[in-house]
């Protein structure tokens, strides 16, 4: 049986905690003299000087261990043992948080850009021409290209034959800058790569690769903010006048 008798006794951290006779239990009730300053070192209670003497000679058992000592203070062990826990969840929740937060700006700058096209397959071996007739080829290409994005209907007449024209059924300036305006508004950042040049001197077919941000799908509705896509064409180029100039085009799949 225990010396201690059974009742409330101070834990050491501004609460009474209850002793039932044996050990303590989870009652606990507000300190009648309140809680502590904080910021000023807990004194500790006088413990009365225990006798040296053995439980055995003086007929009282010792405390058990963790129960309050007579005066009334607790052992360092029990303030240790019993204090309460802080909860850690608040660290898991921050650990959470910081990594959701480093997934948003991620995605926040990754997205747009694999929208863009940023992020777009390999871009294709560029082909340099050899020769003058295939430098020739190549720059009609160009100016083909560079006529669509700036209205340019001279420079459309000059590097296209009549048979194309009447193929793509543009046959004055006036339809070439309504659909070159129309053009430069569903599509921009156009680009261009050569990636093959084949002929025999006489005609040549130029290979290109091109890319360019749609705004529009195919239903005419807008895309937010844009998708980039890729597309390979073959033009087929002839002799004329002194230059070269787009015979055919077709679309490779």
């Amino acid at each position: 049986m225990s010396a201690i008798a059974p009742g409330w006794y101070d834990d050491g951290h501004g609460a009474l905690r209850w002793w039932d006779g044996q050990q303590w239990t989870e009652h606990v009730q507000p300190h009648p003299n309140g809680m502590p300053d904080p910021w000023q070192r807990p004194r500790s209670t006088p413990v009365p000087e225990r006798s040296q003497q053995s439980p055995d000679a003086t007929g009282e058992p010792a405390p058990p261990d963790g129960a309050p000592a007579p005066g009334g203070a607790p052992s360092g062990i029990f303030v240790a043992a019993t204090a309460p826990q802080r909860s850690q969840t608040w660290i898991v929740w921050v650990i959470v948080g910081v990594v959701m937060l480093v997934v948003v700006a991620l995605a926040a700058i990754f997205i747009p850009l694999a929208i863009l096209g940023f992020g777009r397959v390999d871009a294709a071996a560029v082909v340099e021409p050899t020769n003058d007739a295939e430098r020739g080829a190549v720059d009609a290409v160009y100016e083909f290209d560079e006529a669509w994005q700036t209205a340019d209907c001279d420079l459309f007449l000059g590097v296209t034959t009549e048979r194309l024209r009447e193929i793509v059924q543009i046959k004055d300036c006036g339809t070439f800058t309504g659909q070159s305006d129309a053009f430069t508004e569903w599509y921009s950042d156009y680009e261009i790569v050569v990636t093959d040049i084949r002929g025999p001197g006489y005609e040549y077919t130029v290979a290109t690769q091109e890319s360019y941000i749609a705004h529009f799908d195919q239903a005419g509705e807008p895309i937010e903010p844009g998708v980039r896509e890729v597309v390979e064409y073959e033009y087929t180029l002839v002799p004329d006048d002194d230059g070269w100039a787009v015979y055919d085009l077709v679309s490779v799949e």
